[in-house]
């Protein structure tokens, strides 16, 4: 089954195979983490060299930060391919998968193990462009590894699950790993490569032990941690150092910043899982003081049951079963039992709905799938936390009825109720929220407590302070419209009223006859408030029922229809203004089209028919190697100190780290017993990291081109057979494939430079158009300066812009022209609104709606670049798209100091 891959994970993904392939060239993990960083992040920071005993500081160790309910198991599977094949240059590998537990260890071995789970696709196939990979697999663990024989290891990529504990000298299974005679594992040792045997531990005879520690030794072993905290201690990376990894990947919704600081190369935002539907937000909170737990507990009951009723009106349009779940935190276990029997006598919840899952009790572990339709468990109660691994997104409402709580109790659960259901949008927004009700003294209370457990759950402070919609006054937050409970005695129900008109009020009032209450959890319409007060009989009932439909209304009114996600409706998203921009679009015949790269490929060309030289420079004879390091800390100040060390030799184990590891892998993988053809045969099969790109080009062609390259290679060379060529083949393939962009990226300019001619195809129109409205907005990060921008049109503040510096001092000037109605900083690489290159899309930095309705688009850029071939390319196809809008659209690219060429450009009529 294959599980595809959202936005923001290609993007990760992206970024981990761009740093892997760059460090495998290279030799060196801190340049190219400290490019990508200051690229892509909110600030620059360093690389942090590994610091762990018996390994080299230049081995790559990097985390990628992804909160929870971002999918941080089916990111580390489709990241093993780009480590097999991008970064150790090999046909397959050994993978250490360290998990946290051993509840997760089962969890996640069960899934691994299985051919039909989206884990194992993500191993095997890849995703296309995003990651490759490694075909064949083996998941064992530990107690199978210490069987595994050179054949499995030779014929698939293996993957070893386990928690570091099992590594442990000083665990039981630890110490069969580093059992020097197990001669399950003779036949590993009976062929070690003489450069090898230095690397492996010795037995009591002096040779190379034979343990499963110097099999992992000779494999050099890919480490992935999938939240597993507990690797990032000094006994653990002691651990680590033994078995000689060639490098670490770690996938965490909390790194570490103080003890041992994560390198973390990508963060994940709340606000790319919302816009990828990964996640319930807002969390709507309600809370009450200790004395009224029992109103509280019917407030969220009630919820629960309107909630279903939504469900079930969402499953007729979208044809999706949902049950609502209320998870309840009670004091502890015996008052757990105690609300079980409150349910049951007080609200007539029948038994089997509700399940008590505690340390000391589990009634969920033989329910074997919470989400089947013939489930009926509807109420959770527990205490501290559900059973590790426990998943359910059915999860909606928590009511947290303890009084005093420890610092992490509400961190333990409330990510259960955080996860979307089918990871994808509902029609009813209330199915896209989460709620919460606490008891507490006070509101603040209850919100430092959510805003602490969502930074546990890997949500920064801001973004935890904008996704809790509170009952607060005032301040900054916005009021969530909490149901109204009427209590009516029931003989003033008209129960046949009632039964006629529920239905069509599901979601928004609900009656209990037996209990005596009508609740009232959204605004209604004329007709919908007629319904709902004929159903009451007595006329005082029915001024209650009135003044309850009169508070959730004005709630509503005031702060969003529906409590809606938006804040204070100030913004100009949030007044609905329309903000639509024409596209440069293309036409062909009567279809009209958004300009993109398909076009540039429509001609024909013959790959055969281009240069094959491979020069010194594409693909050196001798490998790069890395830089060393020193990491230190001041004495004065006890600040990290890090810098490059000068002089360090060529060949030594430090700087050669990489080239080393390829060559180890190589030896591995297979001789270099090759035909010329079967070469050919391999190159052609694993040049393109795009399956868009080898579609482009015909099999034959792609064929005599390479021919043509291995014979000059050779020749050029001096080379008595093509052994060489095989042994160093993934190099090899990086080479060639970078050469075929270059011949590509030459006829895409070709066709992009006949495209600017007035002659052409290219046309703006509103009939292709992009409407900012409709459009989700997902920076991976946020200003968090001092100046209040006025008129961004997704508030409260732009995404990924810098607190300094000339884009900053760009957007306050557009914030402050009176011409400009609204503005969006457009985000790199992912913003809504871009313009096709000859070889990529480029994102404006910044789009603007002017009072008069036209767009205007600000590329801004430094002086240094203002005449780079890429700036005049920017150029060029903005004043194309400028040129052919009729008036609607402007273009313009300050340089640094020319802010004034905006004004200018808005003067134009």
């Amino acid at each position: 089954m294959n599980l595809a891959l959202k936005g923001y994970q290609t993007r990760i993904l992206g970024t981990l195979r761009d740093y892997l392939r760059e460090v495998a060239r290279t030799g060196d993990p801190r340049n190219p983490f400290e490019k990508i960083v200051a690229a892509n992040a909110a600030k620059a920071v360093p690389y942090i060299p590994v610091q762990i005993p018996g390994l080299a500081g230049v081995m790559p160790y990097v985390c990628l930060r992804v909160p929870t309910g971002g999918g941080k198991t089916l990111l580390a599977a489709h990241a093993i391919g780009s480590a097999v094949k991008d970064y150790q240059r090999a046909e397959r590998a050994v993978v250490l998968w360290f998990v946290p537990s051993n509840p997760i260890l089962e969890q996640t071995l069960a899934a691994l193990k299985n051919p039909r789970h989206p884990y194992r696709h993500a191993l095997e196939r890849g995703d296309g462009a995003a990651s490759p990979g490694v075909g064949a697999v083996e998941v064992l663990t530990i107690e199978e590894a210490l069987r595994v024989t050179p054949g499995t290891l030779d014929g698939a990529t293996v993957v070893i699950v386990a928690t570091i504990q099992g590594f442990r000298v000083d665990d039981t299974t630890g110490r069969k790993v580093y059992d020097p005679i197990n001669g399950a594992l003779d036949d590993h040792f009976r062929a070690v490569p003489p450069d090898r045997v230095g690397d492996l531990e010795k037995g009591p005879d002096g040779k190379p032990a034979r343990s499963l520690e110097n099999v992992l030794r000779l494999r050099r072993p890919i480490v992935i941690v999938d939240e597993a905290h507990n690797v990032r201690t000094p006994l653990s990376f002691a651990t680590l150092g033994k078995l000689q990894p060639s490098c670490i990947l770690e996938f965490t919704a909390t790194p570490d910043r103080e003890k041992a600081p994560s390198n973390v190369l990508h963060r994940v935002s709340a606000a790319e899982l919302k816009a990828a539907a990964m996640i319930k937000l807002p969390i709507r909170v309600v809370t009450r003081p200790a004395g009224e737990w029992a109103r509280l507990l019917t407030d969220a009951l009630t919820l629960r049951q309107s909630l279903e009723g939504i469900a079930a009106r969402e499953a007729q349009t979208s044809r999706e079963y949902l049950r609502p779940i209320a998870l309840i935190q009670g004091r502890d276990v015996e008052h757990t039992q105690e609300l079980k029997k409150h349910l049951v006598d007080e609200h007539g919840i029948a038994d089997a709905e509700i399940k008590i899952c505690t340390g000391k009790i589990d009634e969920l572990k033989d329910v074997k799938d919470l989400a089947a339709v013939d489930c009926p468990v509807r109420y959770i109660l527990t205490v501290q936390k559900l059973r590790e691994g426990w998943d359910c997104p059915f999860a909606y409402v928590l009511c947290s009825l303890q009084e005093t709580r420890s610092a992490t109790a509400i961190e333990q659960i409330v990510g259960r109720v955080l996860r979307l259901p089918k990871a994808s949008f509902k029609t009813e927004p209330a199915l896209n929220e989460a709620y919460v009700f606490s008891v507490s003294p006070t509101l603040a209370e209850v919100l430092g407590e959510l805003k602490g457990a969502l930074e546990l759950h890997g949500f920064t402070g801001a973004e935890a302070e904008r996704i809790i919609l509170s009952g607060a006054d005032g301040g900054v937050l916005p009021l969530a419209v909490a149901p109204v409970v009427v209590a009516v005695h029931p003989d003033d129900f008209d129960k046949t009223l009632v039964a006629t008109h529920a239905p069509a009020l599901i979601g928004k009032v609900s009656f209990d006859v037996k209990a005596g209450t009508l609740t009232v959890s959204a605004p209604l319409n004329d007709t919908e408030r007629a319904w709902a007060l004929s159903c009451v009989k007595a006329p005082a009932m029915q001024a209650q029922v009135t003044a309850a439909l009169d508070e959730v209304g004005e709630a509503a009114a005031a702060w969003g229809a529906g409590g809606s996600l938006a804040a204070h409706a100030t913004g100009p998203l949030q007044v609905r203004l329309p903000f639509v921009v024409p596209l440069l679009a293309i036409r062909q015949g009567e279809l009209l089209e958004p300009f993109e790269a398909t076009h540039l490929l429509e001609r024909p060309w013959k790959l055969s028919e281009r240069d094959a030289t491979l020069s010194e420079a594409l693909y050196p004879a001798k490998r790069a190697v890395g830089e060393l390091g020193l990491v230190d800390v001041e004495k004065e100040s006890g600040r990290v100190r890090t810098e490059r060390t000068e002089g360090v030799e060529e060949d030594s184990v430090e700087t050669d780290f990489v080239s080393r590891l390829h060559q180890q892998v190589l030896a591995l993988n297979g001789g270099s017993e090759w035909s010329f053809e079967q070469l050919v045969v391999w190159l052609d099969r694993n040049l393109f990291r795009d399956p868009e790109e080898r579609r482009e080009i015909i099999g034959v062609e792609s064929a005599l081109f390479l021919r043509k390259a291995l014979n000059g290679l050779v020749t050029a060379r001096g080379l008595t057979d093509i052994g060489p060529l095989v042994l160093d083949r993934h190099r090899l393939a990086e080479a060639l494939a970078q050469r075929i962009r270059q011949h590509r990226e030459a006829e895409r300019l070709a066709a992009f430079q006949a495209l600017l001619l007035p002659e052409s195809e290219l046309t703006v129109s509103v009939e292709v158009s992009l409407d900012f409205a409709a459009t989700r907005y997902e920076p991976s990060w946020s200003y968090d300066g001092g100046h209040k921008f006025k008129k961004h049109y997704y508030a409260p503040a732009p995404g990924e812009l810098h607190n300094t510096g000339e884009e900053f001092e760009c957007a306050v000037y557009l914030d402050g022209l009176p011409e400009v109605k609204t503005w969006v900083r457009n985000l790199s690489r992912k913003g809504p609104f871009w313009l096709r290159r000859s070889t990529a899309n480029f994102y404006p930095d910044f789009v603007c709606l002017l009072t008069d309705g036209r767009v205007l688009a600000v590329e801004y850029k430094g002086a240094h670049l203002a005449t780079a071939d890429e700036a005049k390319e920017k150029a060029s196809v903005g004043a194309i798209w400028e040129s052919r809008s009729d008036g609607r659209c402007l273009f313009v690219m300050p340089t640094s100091g020319g802010l004034a060429e905006i004004r200018r450009k808005v003067g134009m009529s």
